[in-house]
């Protein structure tokens, strides 16, 4: 800095150290001559940059995965390499010129490898090149403890007096097989994880196997304990929130499979659980909303499904149902004629003798009426599937009007459908019962539609069908009433205050971002499988438990020696 221009009062306070003394022209000069240049803001990446930065990570990774291999290769020539040291030890000389100790022949083949495909471009410190050694070391080594237990297992002593110790060589630990003391057979993985994992980091590099071993051996008596705690934390867990019924646990298991997720609070009767979902419809971002939005809407999209659609427009998948199923109908019908046996003859003359018993004379005309069209048209034995059609789609008229008459419409169009049945023979009638079930749940929907083209039934409605005839309707009904339907009140209970979550209304910004994130991660875990599982029963209390991802499990015990001391 050029200290020359500073007057002299300037150059005293500023060797006092106190800069408050500068004049203001002592300062202007201060701050120029300090001022850094102006940084230069880094370039863009040019298109032809990211690819060739990809095709450099894609080379990387190749060339770690043969390193990976050569690992391995290194490991089997590792007897020749100590040999050969022994024969003559000043061969390798390398580490003598830094004054380090010298590298073993083994050592200066694996850094060999790692200079030759770096002479080739690649680059060893690059986190692919180390990604793709490392996973084919694992994956070259995930069948070592199968193949120690093959051969051990061809001696018949071993084979017939320790299977337990060849199970959990061949699992790494995990397992120990069947029967047998809780004690030993602890004792027993960790030996069999030992044995397995000594092999597997020994096999990619000979320095490390017994590193391996002691993980190996450790990683079972570990995940043990973790298994113990974690069950112990489930339990409590459970204990605190309680369990479903059954009967509920069976349904919320059908909901899923028509593809109906439901949130674990609804699935339990449990305070705690219903005053965090209530909680959270009133933090923002916390996603309930659109969990209990999604959860309408499948519930709509499965209803669809009970007559022939697939869509959570209802409104308009009626529509679109009422020609589908029309038109097989008339398809069916037109083809088709009722043969008029004796049990049609006395279903008719029953259900005309029912009404003229309830109905009054004009009420039970229109019965009349249709059953002299029946009677008329069955002269020949058999009545025309068209004609048989045009008397069903009248009935149905009369079934759907709110009269004392359309009751025993609807009976007299069952027997009329029912005579078709035994006419169509057992395969086509199985499957005109599909499409008559599906009309059926078309034509008691209809009447809880509304007009408009953005249709949804309210869950309240589908909750509340009455004198449902088939399985399929019914069970979507179950499910709105059980699960759907809200079950807390939007009133001013407690759980809205704690449900602020406290957090989320204090604080400005930083309390509205921490109470959304809370609140987020509630919803989740309210979503997760876990909490689904262990409130409906499907899962044990273990949260930690070995069976919830066994190949997971096991690929660890597998990989962590080698990840040890991969070199």
């Amino acid at each position: 800095m050029d200290l020359s221009k500073l007057s002299d009062s300037d150059l005293m306070a500023l060797k006092s150290g106190d800069l408050t003394k500068v004049s203001d022209a002592g300062l202007m000069h201060l701050k120029g001559q300090g001022a850094p240049a102006p940084a230069k803001a880094p370039a863009e990446p040019t298109i032809a940059d990211q690819f060739k930065q990809g095709m450099q990570n894609l080379g990387n990774t190749a060339a770690g995965m043969v390193r990976g291999a050569g690992s391995i290769g290194a490991t089997v020539l590792a007897p020749y390499d100590m040999l050969m040291d022994k024969i003559d030890p000043q061969q390798n000389l390398s580490g003598l010129i830094t004054g380090k100790q010298p590298m073993t022949r083994n050592e200066q083949r694996r850094a060999d490898m790692d200079n030759a495909l770096a002479s080739m471009g690649a680059q060893p410190e690059s986190g692919y090149y180390g990604a793709g050694k490392l996973g084919t070391e694992i994956a070259g080594t995930l069948g070592v403890g199968g193949g120690i237990a093959n051969v051990l297992g061809r001696a018949p002593v071993i084979a017939a007096n320790a299977p337990n110790v060849l199970n959990a060589i061949r699992t790494a630990g995990m397992t120990a097989g069947t029967g047998g003391n809780a004690l030993v057979n602890l004792g027993t993985r960790a030996a069999g994880g030992a044995i397995t994992g000594g092999a597997s980091a020994g096999l990619v590099n000979p320095d490390d196997a017994m590193r391996g071993a002691a993980i190996g051996g450790a990683l079972p008596v570990a995940l043990k304990a973790a298994g113990a705690a974690g069950k112990a934390i489930g339990a409590g867990a459970k204990a605190a929130i309680g369990a479903a019924s059954p009967e509920v646990s069976a349904l919320a298991s059908r909901a899923k499979e028509l593809g109906i997720d439901i949130p674990a609070d609804r699935i339990v009767n449990s305070k705690p659980l219903d005053a965090i979902a209530s909680g959270l419809n009133y933090v923002p971002f916390s996603g309930r909303a659109a969990t209990e939005a999604q959860m309408n809407s499948q519930l709509n999209q499965a209803l669809s499904r009970t007559f022939g659609q697939d869509s959570s427009n209802v409104t308009m998948a009626l529509r679109k149902a009422n020609g589908t199923l029309g038109g097989e109908f008339e398809r069916v019908l037109s083809k088709n004629g009722v043969n008029v046996d004796q049990q049609f003859l006395t279903d008719i003359a029953d259900v005309f003798n029912k009404a003229e018993k309830e109905l009054g004379s004009d009420a039970l005309k229109p019965i009349a009426a249709k059953v002299d069209d029946l009677m008329e048209k069955a002269g020949s034995g058999v009545i025309d599937g068209k004609a048989a059609y045009n008397i069903k789609r009248d009935l149905d008229r009369i079934g759907g009007a709110n009269t004392p008459t359309a009751w025993h419409a609807i009976e007299l169009k069952k027997k009329l459908m029912d005579a078709l049945d035994r006419s169509l023979g057992p395969d086509a009638a199985k499957a005109f019962a599909k499409t008559r079930e599906q009309y059926g749940n078309m034509l008691d929907l209809e009447k809880l539609a509304k007009n408009g083209v953005e249709g949804e039934l309210s869950v309240a409605r589908i909750a509340n069908i009455k004198d449902i005839g088939n399985k399929p309707l019914q069970e979507i009904a179950d499910i709105a009433a059980q699960f759907v339907k809200p079950r807390e009140g939007q009133h001013g209970a407690m759980q809205r205050a704690v449900v602020g979550l406290t957090g989320a209304s204090l604080g400005g910004l930083p309390g509205l971002a921490g109470g959304a994130a809370v609140g987020r991660a509630g919803n989740m875990a309210l979503n997760s499988n876990a909490l689904r599982g262990l409130v409906s029963g499907a899962q044990t209390p273990n949260a930690l438990s070995l069976s919830a991802n066994p190949d997971l499990v096991q690929l660890g015990l597998r990989a962590a020696p080698v990840l040890a001391g991969s070199r």
